[in-house]
């Protein structure tokens, strides 16, 4: 199968004999809102100086916001919106990771799909590309939200557990929201699925690089079982289809936005005025040099002042039959004056 790096006697940031520059990836999947850029905003932060990084982030929306908060962080940002990379933007991610690996010769490089991506697809693509000329492996690390884990359980089992099954790090994210007694339950049902993958506790993504077990390569046994659909670990066939089939609405504006307009809009959105959500973001300019980062999740919505300055104010909404023409409005309703 997924034969990168096989009797390769070369490193990331080296040059192979076929004279292409080899980086090692690292896969960073999860559900929407789990916690995958700011998990990825700590990686950045702690990784080691010496160590050259590029990243290449997937948004479902057509504007992109997660690039925009991960530029600035001694990291080439590549931004890959308008679509999901599993689904239907196949040739984009070929293009992006040559390009990538010939102009800025990273020893690692992150991907970061939409969490509406699935793990068995996007693998299967990274395995038909023939991409093993500019990678040495791939590590998979699964970010899961310990608040929403049980329901997405229940509600789609299999896409769960393929999930799990695929990762060699599996980041419990968001710890702070469940009892231990919970938190238990959640390791107990991954390592049904997932008993060699290793397992991490935590709360707003803070995970330090060095913590990471490395290197971390997907078995060809566990990669084989993944994309053939095989019997996994909990002895049912496992299906990787997404939770639902996802709209999204994207929009942008470089006009000065009002906080507490902003603030009944996401409740608003939180309350499924506009259809229904299930995840919603936005970073915003609120006077000449401050701006501010609205999140909604799980029904829940968070504020933060952001401390450096973007183009654009940009807002992504994503569920199901969205309201765009009035989520358009409200969105125009927010700006000042």
């Amino acid at each position: 199968m997924l034969s990168i790096a096989r009797d390769r006697f070369v490193g990331p940031g080296q040059i192979s004999p076929e004279g292409r520059y080899v980086m090692k990836v690292d896969l960073i999947n999860g559900f929407l809102g789990a916690g995958k850029t700011t998990f990825l905003i700590n990686l950045l932060e702690t990784k080691n100086p010496s160590e050259k990084v590029a990243v290449l982030v997937n948004e479902f929306g057509t504007v992109g916001i997660d690039g925009d908060l991960l530029t600035g962080h001694d990291a080439n940002v590549v931004e890959l919106p308008n679509g999901c990379i599993c689904c239907t933007l196949k040739a984009d991610l070929r293009n992006q990771i040559r390009e990538i690996a010939e102009k800025f010769k990273p020893d690692r490089l992150y991907i970061e799909p939409t969490g509406a991506a699935t793990i068995k697809n996007l693998l299967g693509i990274l395995e038909s590309l023939s991409l093993e000329k500019y990678i040495e492996n791939i590590r998979v690390i699964l970010v899961l939200d310990a608040g929403t884990f049980m329901e997405n359980m229940e509600k789609n089992r299999g896409f769960v557990e393929t999930q799990l099954e695929s990762a060699q790090i599996i980041l419990v994210n968001k710890c702070d929201k469940v009892s231990p007694e919970q938190l238990g339950l959640i390791r107990e049902i991954i390592r049904k699925t997932n008993c060699s993958g290793q397992v991490l506790l935590t709360s707003f993504g803070q995970v330090l690089h060095r913590d990471l077990s490395e290197p971390a390569v997907l078995p060809e046994t566990a990669l084989n079982n993944v994309l053939s659909g095989n019997i996994g670990a909990t002895g049912k066939h496992l299906h990787d289809l997404p939770l639902k089939e996802y709209e999204q609405f994207s929009v942008q504006s470089s006009n000065l936005f009002d906080v507490d307009r902003l603030r009944k809009f996401f409740g608003r959105l939180s309350d499924n005025w506009y259809g229904s959500v299930d995840r919603a973001k936005g970073i915003f300019r609120v006077a000449d040099s401050q701006w501010v980062r609205f999140d909604l999740v799980s029904r829940e919505v968070s504020e933060s002042f952001l401390e450096k300055e973007y183009t654009f104010s940009k807002l992504i909404v994503i569920g199901t039959d969205l309201s765009k023409k009035l989520l358009n409005t409200e969105f125009m309703n927010c700006q000042k004056g």
